[in-house]
């Protein structure tokens, strides 16, 4: 069993689980997330891109896990599930067959949890599920899992320190592939190869490099743009250990920087030092969203941003690292020791040519949070 963890820590975390579902007064819950079903089970496959779901119930135990026949292999030899169907994607429909095992454990009139919000979970899988389960009631509890991961364990912050050795050694390779001349897509290529060369596993999102006037498009795709002398270069990626990540954004400048460009970048560098310090345990998580606000709006820069100031991190898949915690004032959650999360207060500042990137993953503790990488959270200026 090729695991991440023991059987031990994935028979746990079910067990709490099944505490959390039966608060919310759920019979059962089906989960579709993949990254979901790997904290649960550990189960680490692409395979999810075919139907793939996990019934976490007090009557069904061990927990059962629905995949195709071609994902035998890798439940048997990389997870720690102890109860699997394997359907032929021809002749069956999982759907049914999940609606069967639930209607056979006694839940065909119950409350089932379901993630409404996975991107594996269709709507016409859902209506599917629907016809197969008319006496039960569906309700969406997409987040039941996801408030199990908010808290890291030592292990999964190892995972997640080394993953940021990771990106930070790629970052530095990055700024040595950046010269006039050369395009987005080599230095992605240079990316990929040295987060290969540091050991970490494919990232849920690719690496992004933008440059020039590219650099206001916070999320485009490497191109075959080249860089030129005096270009800001955007650039975001992540290194990945065991699924988990932990994500690294800066900016670069080819040659001198533009007086404006200095200015706006040191005062996103005092933003993002704000956020943190604004991170500490007990105050609401929307408090840093507020406190890089205050900075930036000095220059009246805060209506630049592109988005909220973060999100909590970890467990990932394509084709998104974000989990379901949310650093805006819209979140009700707030900061405890062992939560890691992203703060990037990206800017574009598209009327005047250029957008700057910056951007870490970020341990809190209970003295306050810090970032996991070790590069200096400043613009790099490129000779």
């Amino acid at each position: 069993m090729l695991t991440a963890f023991s059987l031990a820590t994935y028979r746990d975390r079910q067990k709490k689980l099944l505490k959390r579902i039966k608060g919310k007064e759920l019979d059962a819950l089906i989960v579709n997330f993949p990254d979901n079903i790997n904290y649960l089970t550990g189960f680490d496959s692409l395979g999810f891109l075919w139907y793939q779901a996990l019934i976490i119930s007090e009557k069904v135990q061990p927990a059962l896990f629905f995949t195709r026949t071609s994902e035998m292999p890798c439940v048997h030899e990389l997870s720690a599930i102890e109860e699997s169907v394997f359907y032929n994607i021809a002749t069956e429909d999982p759907l049914e067959l999940v609606a069967k095992a639930l209607i056979e454990a006694g839940h065909g009139k119950g409350r089932i949890g379901i993630e409404t919000h996975a991107f594996t979970f269709s709507p016409d899988q859902f209506l599917r599920l629907q016809k197969y389960l008319p006496e039960a009631t569906l309700i969406d509890a997409s987040t039941a899992v996801a408030e199990e991961r908010l808290i890291k364990s030592p292990q999964e912050i190892e995972y997640q320190r080394s993953a940021a050795r990771m990106a930070d050694y790629a970052m530095k390779r990055a700024f040595e592939a950046i010269r006039p001349g050369r395009s987005e897509v080599e230095i992605a290529g240079e990316i990929a190869m040295a987060l290969g060369e540091a050991g970490s596993e494919y990232s849920a999102i690719s690496p992004m490099v933008a440059t020039g006037r590219r650099s206001t498009m916070t999320h485009a795709m490497p191109h075959r743009q080249v860089v030129s002398v005096g270009d800001v270069v955007i650039i975001e990626l992540a290194g990945v250990c065991n699924r988990y990540h932990s994500i690294l954004m800066r900016s670069a400048v080819v040659g001198n920087p533009s007086d404006r460009v200095k200015e706006v970048s040191d005062l996103l560098t005092e933003s993002f030092h704000a956020a943190i310090d604004a991170a500490r345990p007990g105050l609401p998580v929307g408090g840093s969203n507020t406190a890089c606000n205050k900075v930036l709006n000095r220059m009246d820069l805060a209506k630049t941003r592109v988005h909220r100031i973060g999100y909590s991190l970890g467990l990932a898949y394509p084709p998104t690292w974000l989990e379901a915690m949310m650093l805006d004032e819209a979140d009700d959650h707030v900061f405890e020791p062992n939560m890691s999360f992203s703060m990037e207060p990206n800017l574009s500042l598209y009327d005047e040519g250029f957008g700057l990137k910056l951007g870490d993953t970020v341990l809190c503790s209970a003295n306050g949070s810090k970032s996991l990488s070790e590069l200096p959270p400043t613009l790099t200026i490129l000779d």
